[in-house]
């Protein structure tokens, strides 16, 4: 997203103000540091992409920028001013939060005021036509660019249009699943459920379901009848709420369960719905490294 908006045009505000829009868009990221130590779950998508950290993000980029630009700035070259920078490194910042609100991984917007998760769920993860849109529009204008074009900026901002009128499209899209799905489900009332993107067909959603009870697991499909499937039924765990409030009380289940959307407890862990389906899949299970607190 940084490259597709400094393509756009914003890269001519000021000098180093591309660096600064591809640092922006994946500084809140940082946290991904948390994955070495083995605290992701914890730490992830809170405290840099909060709303004091996105605050200050534009400002600490931008004079990191004019430093670098101080130290290595050749002497025909202008030079990096501030306040433009701090500019365009906002709108590449908010630029990621926004994109990762989008998913269904979510985020937590209101660190450190209140740890509390929000959730888009309107766009898979990697989406393959988001990327393709942007990654067109970069490589045309660049393109253009090189032939010497006198705005070779306009392929790139056709790319963000045209994201976002697919992230809009998508947007709907999804409420209006949601609003079928409450609908077509019958068997309990008010349910909690996650109706998100899957990946290449925009048209096919997938559903989870909470009943109170157990997870149902399928597809909602726009051009399929019936539009609603349940493939997969899940039990969460035998004698889950009294499990629940041990695994609670050790760090991992404390991390995991604030974390988890759909979690499922199985003998020494746990994993979540959302993206596995069986114990020990990816980064969605956890397993205990400390035993269970009395009961």
């Amino acid at each position: 997203m940084g490259l597709a908006l400094a393509q756009s045009g914003l890269k001519r505000w000021s000098s180093r103000a591309t660096a600064a829009l591809v640092l922006a868009a994946n500084a809140p990221d940082i946290d991904g540091l948390a994955l070495v130590v083995g605290r992701s779950l914890e730490l992830r998508r809170g405290w840099t992409h909060g709303v004091v950290a996105l605050a200050l993000w534009p400002w600490v980029l931008a004079g990191a920028m004019v430093w670098f630009d101080r130290w290595r700035r050749k002497p025909n070259d202008p030079p990096a001013r501030f306040v433009p920078l701090a500019a365009v490194s906002a709108i590449g910042v908010l630029s990621h939060p926004f994109l990762d609100y989008l998913n269904t991984y979510g985020l937590r917007w209101l660190m450190p005021f209140q740890d509390r998760w929000f959730y888009g769920d309107t766009l898979y993860i990697v989406d393959p036509w988001l990327l393709l849109m942007l990654g067109a529009g970069i490589w045309w204008s660049r393109r253009r660019e090189r032939t010497g074009d006198l705005n070779p900026g306009a392929p790139a901002r056709i790319g963000l249009a045209a994201a976002s009128i697919y992230i809009g499209g998508m947007m709907a899209s999804t409420l209006v699943a949601r609003s079928l799905v409450l609908t077509e489900w019958r068997q309990t009332a008010n349910p909690r459920i996650m109706v998100s993107a899957m990946p290449i067909n925009p048209w096919r959603k997938e559903v989870v379901i909470d009943d109170g009870a157990r997870y149902y697991r399928g597809r909602f499909d726009f051009l399929a009848k019936p539009r609603l499937t349940i493939d997969r039924i899940v039990d969460p765990g035998v004698g889950f709420r009294e499990r629940y409030r041990a695994f609670a009380a050790t760090r991992d289940g404390r991390a995991f369960f604030h974390w988890a959307r759909f979690p499922v407890l199985t003998g020494k862990g746990g994993y979540d719905l959302r993206y596995a389906t069986e114990a020990g899949q990816r980064f969605a299970a956890f397993q205990l490294t400390e035993p269970l607190a009395p009961r």
